[in-house]
């Protein structure tokens, strides 16, 4: 189509289009459709007038729309992200987080980013805004965030003003227990009490969230035990939910911490190696 035919056609049709509108603002009934230009009475062949009026409206709304031209997006100058010397968060490490941040074992998320500070690595570059966002309700994740991230906050910024804002902290406010659960004095005696509650059928769903914070907070060598000496027990409907849950946490924990000892074996040793599971 050649640029005169193409301007031919756009002010046909909105000749076309202004007339169609006001019959539809006025109705057919009181004001009957004006006839169709030349070209257009292919699609007012129907005895019904509204009928009529609606086919040519859509055989327009059709030409407008392919014979509009898409504008061109800005153009944004985007300064390079800066240099980070650190190693790349590895892949297992950065799929676990985003496991986590799906909600599967949040519980798990204070000590993912202990291991991730300790190994000396880059947190993920594509899940820092997601991290920035959610921090906005977590004065403690916040901060543990925009101190690994280093840099790439304020580049960031850059394009997305919004994941500059750091949440308000209120003087007393908690923190949202942004820090990994305590270990256990006794990992051995933890264990056992654990089993004994759901022995004695006290342990209900409701109960889950302290039997988390237990498990989250073990040292690791006892997360073999605490997935056969759960499994082990018989089936009880008012347990079974959180019995399951426990299980899954304790076996999501040894594979992060394995992914996180891997990732150390592999990579340059951290000063701080003697600290890494």
């Amino acid at each position: 189509m050649t640029v005169t035919e193409a301007s031919l056609l756009a002010v046909s049709t909105a000749e076309e289009w202004a007339g169609i509108v006001t019959s539809a603002i006025v109705g057919t009934d009181r004001r009957p459709a004006p006839a169709p230009g030349a070209g257009w009475d292919a699609w007012a062949s129907s005895p019904d007038n509204a009928v009529a009026l609606l086919d040519r409206a859509l055989a327009v709304v059709v030409a407008r729309r392919a014979g509009a031209r898409p504008a061109r997006p800005p153009t944004v100058a985007l300064p390079p992200a800066p240099h980070d010397e650190r190693l790349p968060c590895p892949q297992p490490c950065a799929i676990r987080l985003q496991r986590l941040l799906a909600g599967e074992h949040e519980v798990l998320l204070p000590e993912w980013f202990r291991w991730c500070d300790r190994l000396g690595a880059q947190l993920p570059l594509v899940l820092i805004p997601t991290l920035l966002l959610r921090g906005r309700r977590n004065p403690g994740l916040d901060h543990v965030v925009r101190r690994l991230a280093q840099g790439h906050v304020v580049w960031l910024a850059e394009v997305m003003p919004e994941l500059g804002v750091s949440p308000r902290v209120v003087a007393g406010a908690p923190d949202g227990g942004w820090e990994p659960q305590a270990e256990p004095a006794d990992g051995g005696a933890a264990v056992a009490a654990m089993v004994g509650l759901f022995l004695d059928g006290m342990a209900t769903w409701a109960a889950a969230p302290q039997l988390r914070q237990v498990v989250a907070g073990l040292d690791p060598s006892w997360l073999p035990t605490v997935v056969v000496e759960l499994s082990r027990l018989s089936f009880r409907a008012s347990t079974e939910r959180t019995r399951s849950e426990l299980v899954a946490l304790a076996e999501f924990r040894s594979a992060m911490l394995r992914e996180f000892a891997d990732a150390r074996a592999a990579g340059p040793r951290p000063a701080n190696e003697s600290d890494l599971p």
